[in-house]
C-alpha cells in the first residue's frame, strides 16, 4: 500500500491549468505574477498558491514542464519515426524550448542566480535524452558509433546563441541540418 497522497483530479487539472496560463504569458512577453497567471488560468489565486508557493516555484515547474516534454521527445518521436528523422525532430523541440526559455528572461535569470535551476542538471537530462536517439541510430547505423547525446546538447546550443533572435531562425534551421549531418555514419 502506497503511503504517497493521490492528487485528485480537478487539483492536476486546475496545475496543468496554471502551467499552461504561465507559458502562455511568458511567451507572450506579459508579466507571470501569481495574481495574473491564476485569472489567465481561470483558478483563484489561493488555489495558484496551494500548488506554488511563490513565483519562483511557479517558474520552476514551468520550466521543469518544458524540460521534461523535450526530454520525453526523444521516446516519443522514435517510436514514430526512423532515428535520422527523430534526431531532427528532437533538434527541433530543443531549438523551441530555447526560445520559451529566453522568453522567460528575468524569471530564468532569478532561478539561476537561486540555484533552483542549474545548466548542469539541465544539460545532463538534455544529454541522456540526445543519447537515446543517437544510440538507436547507432545500431541501425544511421549514426556514427561513439556519438555521444552531450555533444549534440552543446552544438544546440552553440546555434542558439549564434542565432539567437527569430528573425535568424531559418540560418539557425540550416546549421541544425548540418549538425545532424555531422553525426551521420
Amino acid at each position: 500500500m502506497s503511503t504517497t497522497p493521490r492528487r485528485r483530479a480537478d487539483a492536476l487539472r486546475n496545475r496543468q491549468q496554471i502551467l499552461a496560463a504561465a507559458k502562455r504569458l511568458y511567451a507572450a512577453g506579459e508579466d507571470a505574477g501569481p495574481e495574473r497567471v491564476a485569472r489567465e488560468a481561470g483558478v483563484g489565486v489561493g488555489t495558484l498558491y496551494r500548488h506554488f508557493p511563490n513565483r519562483e516555484a511557479l517558474a520552476a515547474a514551468v520550466y521543469d514542464d518544458e524540460l521534461t516534454l523535450v526530454a520525453n521527445a526523444a521516446d516519443e518521436l522514435l517510436a514514430g519515426s526512423p532515428p535520422a528523422e527523430a534526431l531532427r525532430g528532437w533538434m527541433d523541440r530543443f531549438a523551441r524550448r530555447l526560445e520559451d526559455k529566453r522568453a522567460m528572461g528575468d524569471a530564468m535569470r532569478a532561478l539561476v542566480a537561486s540555484d533552483i535551476v542549474t545548466a548542469h542538471d539541465s544539460r545532463a537530462r538534455l544529454a541522456e535524452a540526445a543519447q537515446r536517439l543517437l544510440d538507436a541510430g547507432i545500431a541501425e547505423g544511421v549514426f556514427r558509433a561513439g556519438s555521444r547525446g552531450d555533444d549534440l546538447v552543446a552544438a544546440l546550443l552553440g546555434v542558439h546563441l549564434a542565432c539567437p533572435e527569430t528573425e535568424h531562425r531559418e540560418q539557425a534551421g540550416r546549421l541544425m541540418d548540418l549538425v545532424a549531418a555531422g553525426f551521420r555514419a
